[in-house]
Order: C-alpha cells, then sequence, then structure tokens
C-alpha cells in the first residue's frame, strides 16, 4: 500500500482507485477484455549511448510511445505483426532470435500470468511519489534535496514568484482550455492519457488551482485535490505561449507552492500520484528532488524485460536503462556495468544521481570474470547495497532473478 492509503486506512487500494481515478474504469475495463497484441522488430541507437541494439517489443502498445523514447535516441521497425494475446506466442519465438531484448507491454492481469514462473525482470509500470510531512516547515525543506535547496529555491526567489488560489469554475475552464490541454499535447504528445474536460473541472472545484504568477502573468498552474489528509497533486500546465521556451524553475515554483499551500494547510501527505519507474524518466528526476518516499503502489500493471543469454548488446540495453524492479522486500533499483569495474564510489554517484527514500535496495551487477555477491555498507536512509559479479554468460538469468 502507498503512503496515502496507510493514512486513509481503507479497506484497500481499490476503493482509492475507484475513488481517484474512476473516468479510467471504462479504459481499465476494456484492457482487461482487449485482445489486439502487437509484435514489432526494433533496430535503434540506445539513448545516451553509440550502441545498437535490437528490441522486440510485444504487447498492447499500453506504453509503447513512452517505452520508445527511454529506450532508443533513434530507431526504425524492423519487422512489425498484429496477433491476439491468445495466439502472439509463436510469432513471438519466431521475432524473438533476432532480438537482443525482448521487452513485453502486455498489461494488467496479463503481465502477472506471463511471468508467473519467472524468467523476465518485473518493472512496475506506474509507481507513487508521495511526501509524508514533518511538524515544521524547516524540516520539509530540510527533507528536499539539495538541488532542490540550492538550485530550485534561489531560480523560485530571483524570478519573484508568487502564488495564488483559486476556486471559480471560469478560472478552472480556462487551465483545462488554454493551459492543461496544450501542455499535454506538447510535452507528452502519443504518450499522453487526456483526463475528461468533465471531470477535471468537478475535482478542481472540490480542490483548489494553483497558479504561480511572475508580475501579472500567469506561467504556470496545477490542480491539487484533498482527500482526508492527503493533498494529491492532479494536473498541471504551462501557458500555451510559453511552451516553446518554458519560463524558469516555473514547474518548481508550482511544485514548491503546492508542497507549502498542504502543509499549511494541516494535510499530512502531499502526494505526487503515478511516476515511471524508469530512473533516467525526467519526472522521476524532478519528483524525487523534492524528498518524497516512493512506493508501489500505484498500479499492478508491469513492463516485462528479458535480455538474450550471452549477449552483449543485451547488458548494454540494460546498462542503458536503469529501472526499478519489484522484489520481495519493495522497490529495488537495478544497474548494470559493462565495461567500467564498480569501485568505491559508484554506491555514493548511483545515490547522488538515483537515490529516492523507499528504495529499499540497489543493486549493481558487473560483467566480470569474477562470480560473487557481496553486501555493501548501507547507504541513506537504511537503503541496501548489493553488488553481483557475474560473466556475460550468466547476466540474463541474474538479471531477471534480481529480488
Amino acid at each position: 500500500m502507498g503512503v496515502a492509503a496507510k493514512i486513509i486506512n481503507w479497506p484497500g487500494e481499490a476503493y482509492r482507485f475507484v475513488k481517484l481515478y474512476s473516468q479510467h474504469l471504462p479504459q481499465a475495463f476494456n484492457a482487461i477484455f482487449s485482445m489486439p497484441c502487437a509484435l514489432t522488430l526494433l533496430q535503434g541507437t540506445l539513448r545516451g549511448s553509440t550502441q545498437q541494439v535490437v528490441v522486440l517489443y510485444v504487447g498492447r502498445r499500453l506504453n509503447y510511445a513512452y517505452l520508445l523514447r527511454m529506450m532508443f535516441d533513434v530507431h526504425h521497425e524492423v519487422e512489425s505483426r498484429v496477433s491476439n494475446l491468445l495466439a502472439f506466442r509463436k510469432q513471438m519465438d519466431r521475432m524473438s532470435g533476432a532480438a537482443d531484448v525482448i521487452v513485453m507491454d502486455l498489461g494488467w492481469p496479463y503481465n502477472a500470468r506471463l511471468n508467473r514462473k519467472g524468467g523476465y525482470l518485473d518493472v512496475p509500470d506506474w509507481v507513487n511519489m508521495a511526501i509524508e510531512m514533518p511538524g515544521e516547515w524547516e524540516e520539509v525543506v530540510g527533507n528536499f534535496r539539495r538541488t532542490a535547496r540550492k538550485h530550485d529555491l534561489r531560480l523560485i526567489r530571483r524570478n519573484g514568484y508568487r502564488c495564488a488560489t483559486l476556486n471559480s469554475r471560469k478560472a478552472i475552464e480556462q487551465f483545462y482550455d488554454e493551459i492543461y490541454i496544450p501542455f499535454v499535447n506538447y510535452r507528452h504528445a502519443a504518450e499522453s492519457v487526456v483526463a475528461p474536460r468533465r471531470h477535471v473541472i468537478k475535482r478542481a472545484m472540490k480542490g483548489r488551482l494553483l497558479n504561480v504568477i511572475r508580475g501579472d502573468e500567469v506561467v504556470a498552474a496545477g490542480i491539487i485535490y484533498p482527500e482526508r489528509e492527503i493533498m494529491f497533486s492532479l494536473w498541471m500546465g504551462i501557458p500555451k505561449q510559453h511552451l516553446g521556451q518554458q519560463p524558469e524553475a516555473a514547474i518548481s515554483a508550482l511544485y514548491y507552492f503546492g508542497i507549502q499551500y498542504a502543509f499549511d494547510n494541516g494535510y499530512n501527505v502531499f502526494d505526487f500520484t503515478g511516476t515511471r519507474a524508469f530512473l533516467n524518466d525526467g519526472a522521476f528526476q524532478f519528483k524525487r528532488r523534492w524528498g518524497p518516499v516512493i512506493e508501489d503502489g500505484f498500479s499492478p500493471g508491469s513492463i516485462l524485460i528479458k535480455p538474450k543469454a550471452g549477449n552483449r548488446q543485451a547488458a548494454l540495453f540494460c546498462q542503458q536503462v536503469p529501472v526499478l524492479t519489484r522484489s520481495a522486500d519493495g522497490l529495488e533499483a537495478v544497474f548494470v556495468r559493462v565495461d567500467d569495474a564498480v569501485d568505491g564510489e559508484t554506491f555514493a554517484r548511483l545515490e547522488k544521481d538515483y537515490g529516492c527514500r523507499g528504495i529499499a535496495r540497489m543493486t549493481v551487477i558487473e560483467i566480470s570474470d569474477k562470480s560473487e555477491t557481496r553486501s555493501m555498507p548501507n547507504g541513506e536512509e537504511g537503503c541496501q547495497y548489493r553488488l553481483i559479479r557475474c560473466q556475460l554468460e550468466r547476466f540474463a538469468e541474474t538479471y531477471v532473478g534480481i529480488g
């Protein structure tokens, strides 16, 4: 259960899901009974690298556009087929021989059935991030990561940002039409799931519209929504005239003022809601600056990853795409080092670049002539550190066996 669910102490996550995300239920039920399944062989340059890799994507394109962005800088389709969830395996077996990595995007509940005997690394499609409010505002700010304290807050002050809270229907409708929709379409394009206008207005009328203002101009805005002791951050955007060049630290100001509003009004949690479990994702990196706890309680869905045995390009893929995985102890961050040996500073660097409260363990798999598993001194917030050294021939089974 997530932070919010534990504080509310409702019977289960199902009620919370229905309460907050009921507008998605028709799509959810449709997904359960929807049978089409795409199989696409992709070749491209790994994101942030010069290495070429071949990936077989199998799924219902639930996260397809997002995965392409996380995996590749540039890519092209080698082969594409359409099957269904009852008969895709024959096509997958035929096409997988050409792939370095298989990425499964079947969605809940099919991901669990496919992986019930293991064989894939289980990456949540979405996780939850929420700030647990301490008793004093100084403690809230003290929990921000250094980047937020030294950089974001300075830019907020330098730009003279202030915040206005509104609850008028006209202002909320204007937010939806002129800020939220242009921002979602510009920023997320094919990845976007646009919330219905009626639903946003209904939630916002029970919550607040936050406008970040510089001078006399709104430069960012967002909807926050209260539920008992929790303030949820639901939707945000930037006015369409600023989409090409976003005002400096405007989104930072929106987060900061939202957290401050929740604290000042006695809420115990500020909930960022859904965040991706890919550690190089920009939203994950941005949200973790503000000191949240990350937990696996937002979605039962998974993205399943299976590298080919003994394949160097598969190991390079896993190196360039660090992820969170589900393990017995909670969320585990998985990193791979193919050519670079792990040294005494490796875990400190990873903590600096990816650390977030709620990550139970950080594991680094190093491709090496040695074979060993070694626990390292624990990191911040009690996060366990683990080093696994294995030969390339053992990498695939080691990787999918994490957890």
